[in-house]
């Protein structure tokens, strides 16, 4: 049975009236650079780009782990994957042992929601069995089948969740990521005093591939009209770049997946109009991210198409370089954040657990990892972690080309060492945020010191480490 945390200080006995809402806003497989704030001129995300304008941007946001289920893992549990071995021997299910933030707030009288994707666990492990009273759509699945109902039906030769992905009635030709703000959107018009938390998980932008052909073919257009030929619709796109074990994409000229972007932003949107007429928005915190960086990469004998490209940063999902890493942070909440401001701080995503409940009145258990930004949302400048430490022991050479690997940041300085091999890479992030140059050669004292530390942290964590070689 989870132990049941007391509600400590005067402000957890506030009214609920005076108590925020939060809507989280999880955004599956969005790289940094896919919205229009990051630089994209292809993809239209104006939902997004307008959210940023009314809130704060965290333009130095990192996910914990650069795959799904570790970063979700960090997210919901505040803990670093690392330290809880996942992935690894421990698995990658969320224990129920694991205090989520929704059972925090939902001890402390708030109805809590999560429809969409939630990939930490079998039957028995689901949303409702972690803090929230109620769900949609959520599952073991990590994507769906079909993106047009029904969705548990695969498509000949795409995906083969059909047996795991949540049956729903539905209509033919229903577009799931419009279900998700569909269902997201009843939840907020439900009659109930409480202050609420909602989780919105879209299963968009992950693969496969499937959008409305009215919304693809504007992406044909916009791409014919820029004399640019499409991408993302074989497995040889032309702007594909062959980069040591991997190939890059180095363009965003996939029409697919731009639509699916532009359906994600318009399901946000619309979600964010029932707020605001739902007279709750201003004492609402909205907060939006993504789990890790946009498939970019893929292994050399893999034909898979890819998504999106992370340039100026290096490669995509799976690797601990930035663009594996970097993700859209967006926070709005209207009399607390200042409108249209920008911060260099750096967050993980394990910390919006002990934002959340700071932000609430709620004091956070001892064992989480991550840090509250709250304060960088008062205003202040100074940076919540002194580092910031990545393990992957789960590389898929050829998936999406990637290999175990660590990394450690810290200032100015990222380290990035191959578990197999012990090579190792310094880079200077604030002059080479694309991590071009290695310096480990030149700055020696940097590098073993860096090492030092991470190598230090790996031994008091006793991260996993698979023994055989990547294959």
């Amino acid at each position: 049975m989870k132990t049941i945390f007391l509600l400590l200080g005067c402000s957890s006995f506030l009214l609920a009236s005076e108590k925020p809402n939060i809507l989280f806003l999880l955004i599956d497989d969005l790289g940094r650079q896919d919205i229009g704030i990051h630089g994209s001129r292809f993809h239209e995300t104006p939902n997004l780009d307008r959210l940023a304008q009314e809130g704060l941007v965290f333009e130095n946001a990192y996910a914990v782990y650069p795959r799904c289920v570790p970063s979700r893992y960090g997210i919901f549990s505040g803990r670093h994957p690392a330290r809880d071995q996942v992935p690894g021997p421990a698995g990658e299910q969320l224990p129920l042992a694991r205090v989520t933030f929704a059972e925090r707030l939902q001890q402390a009288g708030y109805r809590t929601g999560y429809v969409g994707k939630w990939h930490l666990g079998k039957p028995g492990a689901f949303p409702v069995d972690q803090g929230f009273e109620w769900s949609a759509l959520a599952g073991q699945a990590g994507a769906p089948p079909n993106y047009f109902w029904p969705f548990h039906e695969s498509r000949k030769g795409q995906h083969r969740e059909n047996e795991v992905f949540p049956v729903v009635e539905g209509t033919v030709g229903e577009y799931l990521t419009d279900r998700v703000a569909g269902e997201a959107i009843s939840f907020l018009r439900e009659e109930d005093e409480r202050p609420f938390l909602l989780v919105m998980a879209t299963y968009s932008v992950h693969t496969p591939f499937q959008a409305p052909e009215e919304v693809v073919q504007k992406y044909r257009s916009k791409l014919q009209q820029a004399n640019e030929e499409p991408g993302g619709t074989s497995k040889d796109d032309p702007d594909f770049l062959a980069s040591g074990q991997a190939v890059d994409k180095t363009r965003q000229n996939n029409p697919v997946y731009a639509a699916m972007v532009e359906k994600m932003d318009q399901a946000i949107g619309r979600v964010l109009h029932v707020l605001a007429e739902s007279g709750e928005a201003a004492n609402t915190l909205v907060v939006v991210t993504s789990d890790h960086g946009g498939l970019s990469t893929r292994g050399e004998t893999s034909g898979r198409p890819l998504a999106t490209s992370n340039l100026p940063f290096r490669h995509g999902k799976g690797w601990v370089y930035e663009g594996g890493l970097r993700v859209p942070h967006i926070v709005r909440w209207p009399t607390r954040v200042k409108a249209g401001t920008r911060t260099k701080v750096r967050t993980l995503g394990c910390d919006h657990y002990a934002t959340f409940l700071q932000a609430v009145g709620l004091t956070a258990q001892p064992d989480l990892d991550g840090k509250s930004y709250l304060p960088v949302l008062r205003g202040g400048g100074e940076e919540i972690h002194s580092s910031l430490f990545f393990h992957s022991p789960a590389g898929r050479p050829h998936s999406t080309g990637d290999v175990d690997a660590s990394a450690w940041i810290e200032g100015r300085w990222k380290l990035v060492m191959e578990r197999a091999s012990k090579r190792v890479e310094l880079f200077d992030l604030e002059d080479d945020p694309g991590e071009k140059t290695n310096l480990a050669g030149q700055e020696t004292e940097i590098r073993d010191r860096l090492l030092k530390k991470m190598k230090a942290h790996e031994q008091q964590w006793q991260v996993f480490e698979r023994k055989e070689k990547n294959s």
